[in-house]
């Protein structure tokens, strides 16, 4: 089936789904009137130490503070004069937000920096050379770390990204070498801005989405948007985009995102089965509960449980991907009795969530039955959006 990456807009948002001919399998919300800061480079003001957590909260823009670790930043970028290589109250450093605030918790900052093209990755504060799971060229990945090495030495590292897959040797390193002056420029200038200043902001998380995902088997990028399709010009090849300019039929309505979006507000998720999940939200983490439903046909038999809790595998990984949900998350899959068929769906979930672009974890079954995963927090999930 064709997969395609289909952009509009809806109210205040624009929507990036990945459709994959039947249905979206993932999802990002761009908020156009919040305007996320998340991966924003800023320069930071300590207003407070608090050694207890070895931790400190500094103010970041417009009297904004967040969290920053002491213990995981040991390479900070201090913008003032400094007898010490302590961090201390009223000292200018350059941070970066990594997490967002959520719910009660502050934003999180970091002087780990990144500067992301669209083959590479640079990490100041991390030396190291590591390579996206999807590059399993081994030789190419040995000569490829010889030349980035023999280039380049410092206190920052790379991260090559599975589009690396796509591009040379040649087109790699000099991307490489453009992050590197963004990096260098970005750190001079920072010594002369107060505190408060903007001094990177990253591209928008749909044009973030459309370059990460474009050259993964992606036959084509759609959009209704002139704006848009304009902005993916410098993102993506020019012969996977369309601009579609069908009025009489949007692209919201012709793949039905208005409804799509209304059912990521329902707790209950029907199967094809007759099966359904319930999806709900505490402060400390999420839970799924697979319920048979309408499914009745051979209840006491546990190779028909087992065919109901595969099914609900594949669909609580979509459901993951589509809500954006994060942290910690509890599914209770229907009781099979059976340690070989529960360690079977264990290992088709482990594939399911694989396909996420968001690190997601399968952890393992406790002994009540229940099934933990972790997903990496990012964005804000769609039940806190306020849509």
């Amino acid at each position: 089936m064709s997969r395609k990456i289909i952009i509009t807009g809806w109210d205040r948002f624009i929507l990036t789904g990945l459709h994959d001919g039947r249905q979206f399998v993932d999802l990002d919300i761009y908020d156009t009137e919040k305007n996320s800061e998340l991966g924003n480079i800023y320069v930071g003001r300590v207003i407070d130490i608090v050694k207890n957590i070895n931790a400190a909260f500094i103010e970041y823009s417009d009297s904004k503070k967040g969290y920053y670790s002491i213990a995981d930043n040991r390479k900070p970028i201090f913008l003032n004069k400094k007898n010490t290589d302590k961090m201390c109250q009223g000292d200018k450093v350059l941070v970066r937000l990594s997490k967002e605030a959520v719910k009660t918790k502050f934003p999180v900052l970091t002087s780990k920096l990144e500067f992301a093209g669209k083959f590479a990755v640079l990490t100041y504060g991390d030396r190291r050379i590591c390579f996206s799971g999807k590059f399993i060229d081994k030789d190419r990945k040995e000569s490829l770390t010889r030349a980035i090495k023999e280039q380049y030495s410092g206190d920052f590292g790379f991260i090559i990204r599975t589009n690396a897959n796509e591009a040379n040797d040649e087109e790699i390193l000099a991307e490489m070498a453009q992050l590197v002056v963004q990096y260098k420029d970005v750190e001079k200038k920072a010594f002369f801005m107060v505190p408060g200043s903007v001094m990177y902001t990253p591209p928008k998380s749909y044009q973030v989405y459309v370059r990460d995902l474009y050259r993964d088997s992606v036959d084509e990028i759609v959009t209704d948007s002139e704006q848009i399709y304009y902005e993916l010009t410098c993102v993506c090849d020019k012969e996977k985009l369309r601009l579609y300019d069908d009025e009489m039929l949007p692209l919201i309505k012709l793949y039905s995102m208005e409804s799509l979006m209304e059912s990521l507000k329902r707790e209950k998720v029907w199967l094809d089965s007759g099966a359904y999940l319930v999806i709900q939200h505490t402060e400390a983490l999420s839970v799924i509960d697979v319920n048979t439903g309408k499914c009745i046909k051979g209840k006491s038999d546990s190779k028909v449980f087992y065919k109901v809790n595969v099914e609900s595998a594949i669909e609580i990984a979509r459901q993951l991907r589509l809500r954006n949900m994060s942290g910690i998350i509890v599914v209770d899959f229907i009781n099979m009795n059976d340690k070989e068929l529960d360690r079977e769906l264990l290992e088709q979930l482990r594939r399911e969530v694989s396909k996420d672009r968001i690190k997601t974890t399968v952890v393992d079954m406790t002994e009540l039955g229940l099934v933990e995963i972790t997903r990496k927090k990012q964005k804000p999930p769609v039940h806190e959006l306020h849509i």
